[in-house]
């Protein structure tokens, strides 16, 4: 026998459930049901017909809210539970999941989206099913796992969480994943960071972004980043000499079997990844989680001896520019940028002091970020980096820190802070003279880096030298002793240190030492290092004690140093016994033993 369902007794399922809910009564709601009268929502639906006629698609229900006019509810129904859903989702006609997805699509030009399907006559049948899909995605997000109808407060909760930007530990999570993909395919780590950084770039440029899908051929697709890149790059402004640098390091793309070869669909799947992931984070906040994203993602995929990066912690480049007290009107400068960590910090934390005033802001982009890295992939990626936050045209240099000519350059910007992190394969000696160097660029104002602690504690001649040359010339404020494991998975002990340029270091200045070992970041397995919320209160702590040069038990002491003394908390800190255990003098006297086996003096 045939059963004949009726659509509307579906409806009549949803009517009580909208009033249940508070819905029908809430001055707040505008329930309006085949047609709305709102002009954005008919303008998004006035071509979104199911049938595919460009005549104006006509929702069975649509909820608005006065207190958030982005945000809508859209729902369709289907008598018959078996039309709940197609295998493919690509049947609006006659299926209620594929028709509110249909809608939602339209609408998501406009409006972030609440889509729902419902089919069923009764209530023990009734199947309900969620979907999000936020403004300018080019997909919804998962299925919402309610399978029943919600009040607008708890919709509100929910769609908040999936709307926020990925954080740290997120993208992190997401950067390791698309590591291992590059492993699986044996793609080296050095390519990694050009593949992702030409496709990030590319996907700014909106005619790549929303047609990249068509192409059938891996070279064709290759080729189109690489033109898309070039159109980025013409757009931003950015100058022939870096343009044509950062195209050819990523035209080497092309030299990728993996990549052109049409036997997988890594690529395309690569780039869908980074738009669909990524790219949404960013809707709001220009490119800044994007940037993260890159930074984390280059942080995993090549900080170890085959790229030689030792990448600085974005925590730790914000505390350089807390350090340093950054302010809009700084020229910040870092004479070996890597990725560019430091100037990207350095530039949120000038833009965030200027307030509103764009004039400022302009300013700050394109003529008060200087930077300078030897190696060309590097390079590319620290232009990539700054232009990802609406900056093609700071004064980031291919060339030698240590080069006379390009000093002269950066002089004439008259930098007023140096940042750097310097190679840390060169010995202590040399990571030392990379400071020296750094501060000569200076016109006035601090210098800040980090660098291994057998820096400021080795007795080797040559280091003691150039830590007297440090003292003649500027003065020591300040030497942190930085947890063990901050660059994990590097295994590196470092301390920063900060100097003010062109003083001489007097002999009776009280250097602030701080041991800063905890900074609230554990391991955490697929992960990295993870902040468990104590950063921002140990971090304070610290710059408290910095700021007023106070000694306090087991953080920080003040003592007046020689070259030939060592820099570092633990040589004059006073100790806190009373939290001292067992397992603390145990740890200690094996780091001990690890520290000399390791740095032992000549």
């Amino acid at each position: 026998m045939h059963v004949v369902c009726n659509e509307r007794i579906t409806e009549n399922y949803v009517r009580k459930y909208l009033e249940e809910k508070g819905y029908k009564d809430n001055p707040n709601v505008t329930i309006a049901e085949q047609k709305s009268n709102n002009p954005r929502i008919i303008e998004c639906l006035k071509n979104a017909s199911k049938k595919g006629s460009n005549k104006l698609g006509k929702p069975e229900f649509v909820l608005t809210f006065k207190d958030d006019g982005d945000f809508i509810i859209v729902i369709e129904c289907k008598a018959d539970i078996t039309k709940h859903e197609s295998p493919n989702r690509d049947d609006a006609v006659n299926y209620a999941v594929d028709g509110v997805l249909h809608y939602a699509r339209f609408l998501s030009k406009e409006f972030n989206v609440l889509a729902i399907a419902v089919s069923g006559e009764s209530d023990h049948e009734i199947k309900i099913s969620h979907f999000s899909w936020f403004k300018g995605r080019y997909e919804p997000q998962k299925d919402i796992q309610d399978k029943m109808f919600l009040d607008y407060h708890s919709y509100k909760t929910l769609l908040k969480k999936q709307i926020e930007p990925l954080n740290e530990e997120e993208l992190t999570k997401e950067a390791i994943s698309l590591n291992k993909k590059f492993h699986a395919l044996s793609i080296p780590e050095t390519e990694r960071c050009t593949f992702v950084s030409s496709i990030l770039t590319a996907l700014q440029h909106e005619p790549f972004k929303e047609g990249f899908i068509k192409h059938i051929r891996n070279i064709d697709l290759i080729d189109d980043v690489i033109s898309s890149c070039e159109k980025v790059f013409k757009a931003r402004g950015v100058e022939g000499n870096k343009n044509d640098a950062i195209l050819r390091e990523y035209s080497k793309i092309k030299n990728s079997q993996t990549l052109t070869s049409d036997k997988n669909t890594f690529l395309k799947d690569l780039i869908i990844d980074l738009r669909d992931k990524i790219l949404p984070s960013v809707s709001a906040n220009d490119f800044d989680i994007l940037g993260l994203f890159y930074t984390v993602f280059i942080r995993y995929a090549g900080s170890d001896a085959k790229t030689g990066l030792v990448l600085t912690p974005s925590h730790i480049t914000d505390f350089f520019c807390d350090l340093s007290n950054v302010k809009h009107n700084d020229v910040v400068f870092d004479p070996c940028c890597g990725t560019g960590g430091f100037l990207v910090s350095a530039m949120k934390y000038m833009l965030k002091d200027s307030g509103n005033d764009l004039e400022k802001q302009k300013i700050i982009k394109s003529e008060r970020i200087l930077g300078i890295e030897l190696r060309a992939d590097m390079f590319t990626h620290s232009c990539s980096n700054m232009m990802m936050r609406g900056d093609g045209k700071s004064h980031i240099y291919l060339d030698d820190c240590f080069d006379e000519k390009i000093k002269e350059t950066i002089k004439s910007f008259k930098p007023s802070k140096v940042f750097l992190n310097p190679p840390y394969d060169v010995g202590e000696a040399r990571q030392l003279e990379f400071i020296e160097n750094a501060l000569e660029f200076l016109d006035h104002g601090i210098g800040v880096a980090i660098c291994q602690m057998s820096t400021v504690v080795s007795s080797k001649k040559e280091v003691i030298e150039v830590r007297k040359r440090l003292l003649q010339k500027h003065t020591l404020k300040a030497v942190f002793s930085m947890p063990d494991d901050l660059f994990y998975p590097v295994g590196v002990v470092t301390c920063i240190l900060v100097f003010e340029a062109h003083s001489s270091h007097p002999e009776d200045k009280e250097v602030f030492f701080g041991y800063f070992k905890d900074d609230g970041f554990v391991k955490r397995k697929n992960k990295g290092r993870t902040d468990l919320g104590s950063w921002k209160d140990k971090k304070a702590t610290m710059l408290s004690l910095y700021r007023n040069n106070k000694s306090e038990a087991g953080l920080s002491v003040t003592k007046s140093v020689t070259a030939k003394d060592e820099w570092c908390a633990e040589a004059y800190m006073e100790t806190d016994y009373s939290t001292l255990k067992e397992e603390d003098f145990i740890k200690t006297i094996k780091d001990y033993v690890a520290f000399q086996y390791r740095y032992g003096n000549e």
